[in-house]
């Protein structure tokens, strides 16, 4: 059982890192995308319709998708003023009751996400702007994002609670 966990762990957190990647270089394209309107608009004297959203739609995407590497590499916010003041042995219980509240929380976003997502996509949905983008692809990112939030919280609960039993033996 502990070689599946570990085998699974792997396959997510891979998947993970190369999300991660890909949200890096849409960073770096919307960065690109602002770069290319402020010339256009301010040097060659030709605005564009498209580029505020796709440079909004490219961070979104982005922040969602990258969210559980940022989990799992330790860079999500932490506040440990007090945490650091206690026992280790009582932080590792804090750590799986707000981890397991934090995964329940990612788990209702995703599950409302599928369905915010699936609304866009069947009905057509599209932004209402000049450029009209179809609305399905940007909403696909926060459930996807928070499904993959989700896998790696149970990754950290699963890792915590296998160190508190090594622990124990």
């Amino acid at each position: 059982m502990k070689s599946l966990f570990s085998g699974m762990a792997r396959r997510i957190e891979g998947l993970n890192h190369f999300i991660y990647l890909i949200s890096s270089l849409a960073i770096l394209l919307s960065a690109f995308v602002l770069t290319y309107e402020v010339v256009m608009r301010y040097v060659l004297r030709t605005p564009t319709i498209w580029e505020i959203e796709a440079s909004v739609y490219l961070t979104i995407m982005a922040t969602f998708l990258a969210a559980a590497y940022g989990l799992k590499d330790g860079a999500h916010i932490n506040i440990d003023l007090i945490t650091r003041l206690l026992p280790p042995r009582f932080n590792v219980g804090l750590s799986i009751v707000t981890s397991v509240l934090s995964l329940f929380f990612c788990i209702l976003i995703a599950w409302k996400g599928w369905g915010m997502w699936w609304e866009a996509f069947s009905k057509g949905w599209r932004s209402e702007t000049v450029w009209s983008f179809p609305l399905a692809i940007p909403y696909f990112f926060l459930p996807l994002g928070m499904t993959l939030l989700s896998l790696q919280y149970m990754i950290q609960i699963g890792r915590v609670k296998e160190s508190e039993d090594n622990q124990k033996n």
